[in-house]
C-alpha cells in the first residue's frame, strides 16, 4: 500500500533537505516498507479491541476499549503524519546531527524524585526500549550494514545508532509520541505497542533490506557482506521491472568500466551524465568538501595542501591531459628503478612517496620554459586522495612487507586512474579496485621467510600482476578487468587445491580430539567406579591396561549413549562387585550367575582391542581364584569390624569368610599387590602449558572465544613472524587448530592459550576485509577529526 496523500502533502510542505540523492531513494524505499507495516498494524487493530472488550469482565472495561479503537479510527492519518514527519525530520537533522537524538528521562537523586516520574510513562518507556532491543538482537546484521552505509555517505558526519533516521531507536520513539495523540490509559497503550510489535518491529527487517538494496543499487559499498539481493516488494511483485530505472541502472553499472572521458568535458554538458556518475561525482564533491575544511589544520598539511604546482598568480592551470601527460613522466622514472621488480624482503621499513611534492618537482623544473603552472582544485584533491589511501596501504598491519611494498608501487597508475574516472572512490565493484583487494587477501597469509616466498606461486602471481600495471597501463581501463578475471582465476585454482588440504588437516585433527576425549571419557568412567576403593592387583591391572582401551574404542564406534557402552560399563560394576565380599546369601547367589557372563564378556571385550592372549590368560586365572575364593564364603559384610584400612578390611573378611567354609585362607595381601588404579597419568595427547585463569569478561578471553573459523592471526615468537588462518574450533577437546596459506597445520592453541598471546601481544588477529574499502574509511575517518579538532 503506497503512503496516504496526506503524509506525502505534509512531506512535499516541508523545506528541502540537502541529502545526497541515494540517501533519498533508500529513504523512500524504507518508507514504503515501513507505511506497509504500519497500515497492517492499524488494520488489526478493530479486531484485537473488539476481541478484548468480548474478553472484558465489566462494562467500564470494555468501554474502555471500544473508546480507543473509535479513536484509533479517527485519528488514524494524524498519527501516521506525526510518525513519518518524526522520521523525517531525523533525516532532515542527519546532516548537523551530533550523534546524540532521542528523549531521555532525567536524572532522579532521591526517593522525592522518583516519585515524579509517573508509573505510566516508565512502562511506555519500558515496552519502547523492549521493542528496540529487540529488533537490535534480531536484525544487528542489517543494522550494522545500514549504518556503514550512510556512514561512508555521509562524509561530514558519523552515522550511529543515535543519529540513523531508520534505526530501531528512531521508529520506537517516533511511534511512541505519535500514539500520544490517542487518549487512553497505560492497559490500553500497551496493547497499541503490542500490534506495532507485531506487525512493525517484528518485520522491520524488511524496511532494512529495502535501504539497504536501495543504498547499494546506488553503489554505496553494494559488496558488503550480507546485502539483501532482493526485498519484499521485488520478490512478490509479477510486474516487469521499469525500463527506464532498468536502463539507468545499467548506465550506472556500465560507468566505471568504459568511461574513458575526463571529468572536466563531462561536467561541461548538463544532463549528459548518468546516474552512477552524477552519485560518483556527488560522493567525490563530498570528498573534496571534507578536504577543503582540513587544509589549514597543522596535523594534515603536510598531505593535504592546496593546489599543487605554482602559487603565482599568473600561474597556467593544467587542462587534464596535461596533468595525464605529467603522471605518465613520473611512472616512467619509478620504472627505471629496477628494485620495482624484485622482492622487497628484508627491509625494516618502506618508503613513502610524496606525490604531490614529486609533481611539484616536475612543474618546477619546467617553469623557466613553460611559465609557472599548477594543477586545478579537482585533480589536486584526486592526487591528495590517492596519496592518502596508498599511505594507509603502507602502514597497514594486516599485509606482509612484500604486499604492502607490491601494492605500494601502483599508486602511479591508480592515481592516473583516479583522475580519469570519478567512479573509482564511490564504485566498490571498480574492476582497478577489486583487483587491489584481491592481491591484498591473496597476499595476507603469504610468509615473511625469503626462501619460502621466492618459491610461493601465488607471491609471484601478485608480483607479475603489479608489475604489469606498472608497465601497461596507461588509459584502457579494460587492462583491469583482464587482470582481474585473470588473477581470480588463478586463485580459485590456488585456494580449492589448499581447502582439499585443510579439509585433510581438520579431519585428521578432528580424528585425533575425538580419540583424546574417548580416553578421558573412558578414564574418567573408571575413576568414577573405583573411588576410594583398593583392588587386589589383577583388577587393577585389567581395567587400566585392558578395559580402558575397550571402553576408548566403543566410545569412538558407537558413541558413550549406545548399549555397547552401557554394557562396557555394566562389565566394570560387574568385576567390581565379583571381589568384593557379599552382603548376604542373595548376593553369594547372583555372584555365581554373574560370574560365567562377566568373564565371556571380558573376554569379547579384550580380544576386540586384540589384547595380548597369553597375559590375558594368566589374569584371568589369577581373577578366577580370588573370585572363587569370594564366593565360597559365608560372612556377611555388615559383621565385620570397622577397620580403617580399605586394603585390611578386605583381606580380613575374605579371610575369615574362607575359613569358615573350611577353605585355604586368602593370603594377606600387601600394598604391592592390592593397589589403587591410577587414571591420573596424561594420555599421549599434547600437552599445552599451565596458564593462569583469566576473569569472564576479560576482552582477550572474549575475543577468543568468539574467533571464526577463517580468521586470519599474526603469531610472533623470537622476533619471528608467522601468519595462520583458524581452520578448526574443535570445542569438545578446546582445540583451535591454525594452517598456513596452503592448509598445512602449523599451531594449535586452547581458548585460554591465544587469549593469553593477544592479551601478550604475540598474536594479533588481522582484518581481512576489503583494503580498499578499509583504507577509504580510514582517510575519511581521520579527516573528520581533524576537521572536529580544528573546529
Amino acid at each position: 500500500m503506497a503512503m496516504g496523500d496526506d503524509l506525502k502533502d505534509s512531506m512535499s510542505k516541508q523545506p528541502q533537505v540537502a541529502l545526497p540523492k541515494a540517501l533519498l531513494l533508500a529513504r523512500k524505499a524504507a518508507m514504503d516498507e515501513l507505511n506497509a507495516a504500519l497500515q497492517s498494524a492499524f488494520d488489526q487493530a478493530d479486531d484485537t479491541f473488539f476481541e478484548y472488550s468480548d474478553r472484558s469482565s465489566n462494562s467500564e472495561e470494555k468501554n474502555s476499549y471500544l473508546e480507543t479503537m473509535r479513536q484509533l479510527r479517527l485519528l488514524r492519518k494524524d498519527i501516521e503524519r506525526r510518525f513519518f514527519s518524526y522520521i523525517n525530520d531525523k533525516f532532515k537533522a542527519l546532516p548537523t546531527s551530533d550523534g546524540e537524538s532521542g528523549r531521555q528521562l532525567e536524572s532522579v537523586h532521591s526517593l522525592e524524585g522518583l516519585a515524579l516520574v509517573a508509573n505510566d510513562e516508565l512502562e511506555i518507556k519500558v515496552a519502547l526500549e523492549n521493542m528496540e532491543a529487540k529488533a537490535k538482537n534480531k536484525f544487528g546484521s542489517q543494522i550494522y550494514q545500514l549504518n556503514t552505509r550512510i556512514d561512508a555517505l555521509m562524509i561530514h558526519v558519523s552515522v550511529s545508532e543515535r543519529n540513523n533516521p531508520l534505526h530501531p531507536h528512531t521508529i520506537c520513539e517516533a511511534f511512541g509520541e505519535a500514539v500520544t495523540l490517542v487518549s487512553c490509559d497505560i492497559q490500553n497503550r500497551l496493547v497499541i505497542f503490542k500490534l506495532f510489535d507485531k506487525f512493525v518491529v517484528s518485520q522491520f527487517d524488511e524496511v532494512l533490506d529495502a535501504a539497504n538494496r536501495s543504498l547499494a543499487d546506488s553503489g554505496i559499498l553494494p559488496d558488503l557482506p550480507g546485502t539483501p539481493q532482493v526485498t519484499r516488494r521485488q520478490r512478490d511483485s509479477f510486474k516487469a521491472p521499469d525500463p527506464a530505472a532498468a536502463a539507468a541502472a545499467l548506465n550506472q553499472a556500465g560507468t566505471g568500466a568504459h568511461n574513458s572521458v575526463s571529468h572536466q568535458s563531462a561536467s561541461q554538458v548538463p544532463g549528459s551524465q548518468s546516474p552512477g556518475s552524477q552519485m560518483a561525482n556527488h560522493f567525490f564533491g563530498q570528498l573534496q568538501s571534507l578536504l577543503a575544511s582540513v587544509r589549514e589544520v597543522p596535523m594534515v598539511t603536510d598531505v593535504v595542501g592546496g593546489p599543487i604546482g605554482s602559487d603565482a598568480s599568473n600561474a597556467r592551470v593544467l587542462a587534464n591531459a596535461e596533468v595525464f601527460e605529467l603522471l605518465n613522466n613520473l611512472q616512467s622514472q619509478r620504472l627505471q628503478d629496477d628494485s620495482l621488480f624484485t622482492a622487497p624482503i628484508g627491509h625494516a621499513a618502506l618508503a613513502k612517496h610524496n606525490v604531490p611534492q614529486e609533481m611539484s618537482s616536475l612543474l618546477a623544473q619546467r617553469e623557466s620554459a613553460a611559465g609557472p603552472e599548477r594543477l586545478n582544485d579537482t585533480d589536486s584533491d584526486v592526487i591528495n586522495l590517492v596519496s592518502l589511501l596508498f599511505d594507509f596501504i603502507l602502514d597497514d598491519e594486516n599485509l606482509p612487507l612484500a604486499i604492502k611494498a607490491l601494492l605500494g608501487r601502483l599508486q602511479i597508475p591508480y592515481l592516473k586512474l583516479a583522475v580519469m574516472d570519478h567512479n573509482f572512490f564511490n564504485r566498490s565493484g571498480h574492476p582497478a579496485r577489486k583487483l587491489l583487494n584481491e592481491m591484498a587477501r591473496a597476499g595476507m597469509g603469504l610468509s615473511e621467510d625469503e626462501d619460502l616466498l621466492k618459491k610461493d606461486m601465488v607471491f609471484k602471481k601478485i608480483q607479475a600482476t603489479a608489475n604489469r600495471v606498472l608497465q601497461e597501463f596507461n588509459q584502457d581501463l579494460m587492462l583491469f578487468e583482464e587482470l582481474l578475471h585473470d588473477f581470480t582465476q588463478f586463485m580459485q585454482t590456488e585456494v580449492r587445491r589448499s581447502q582439499v588440504i585443510e579439509q585433510r588437516t581438520r579431519a585428521t585433527e578432528e580424528g585425533k580430539a575425538k580419540a583424546e576425549q574417548a580416553e578421558q571419557v573412558a578414564r574418567e568412567t573408571v575413576r568414577q567406579r573405583i573411588q576410594g576403593e583398593v583392588l587386589p592387583d589383577v583388577v587393577t591391572r585389567l581395567l587400566s591396561d585392558g578395559w580402558i582401551p575397550v571402553l576408548k574404542l566403543i566410545f569412538l564406534k558407537f558413541g558413550p549413549e549406545s548399549n555397547n557402552w552401557v554394557g562396557a560399563v555394566k562389565t566394570i560394576d560387574h568385576l567390581l562387585l565379583s571381589v568384593r565380599p557379599p552382603k548376604d546369601d542373595i548376593t553369594r547367589k547372583k555372584l555365581f550367575n554373574i560370574v560365567p557372563i562377566l568373564l565371556k564378556n571380558l573376554r569379547q571385550g579384550l580380544n576386540s582391542v586384540s589384547f595380548n592372549p597369553f597375559e590375558m590368560g594368566q589374569m584371568f586365572t589369577e581373577l578366577e581364584q580370588i573370585q572363587m575364593q569370594i564366593m565360597r564364603g559365608e560372612t556377611r559384610i555388615e559383621d565385620l569390624p570397622d577397620i580403617e584400612d580399605p586394603a585390611t578390611e578386605l583381606v580380613a573378611a575374605v579371610s575369615e569368610d574362607m575359613a569358615r567354609l573350611g577353605a585355604t585362607p586368602l593370603a594377606a595381601v600387601d600394598k604391592s599387590n592390592v593397589t589403587t588404579l591410577d587414571i591420573t597419568r596424561p594420555s599421549s595427547r599434547s600437552q599445552l602449558p599451565d596458564l593462569a585463569d583469566l576473569e569472564a569478561e576479560d576482552p582477550c578471553l572474549i575475543k577468543a572465544s568468539t574467533i571464526k573459523v577463517g580468521t586470519w592471526l599474526e603469531f610472533v615468537s623470537d622476533d619471528v613472524r608467522t601468519r595462520c588462518k583458524l581452520a578448526a574450533h574443535i570445542k569438545s577437546a578446546d582445540k583451535l587448530i591454525f594452517v598456513n596459506r596452503t592448509g598445512v597445520k602449523i599451531d594449535e592453541k586452547s581458548t585460554l592459550g591465544l587469549a593469553h598471546a593477544l592479551k601478550k601481544g604475540d598474536a594479533l588477529v588481522l582484518e581481512d576485509s576489503q583494503l580498499f574499502d578499509r583504507a577509504l574509511q580510514n582517510v575519511i575517518g581521520n579527516l573528520r577529526k581533524a576537521k572536529q579538532a580544528n573546529s
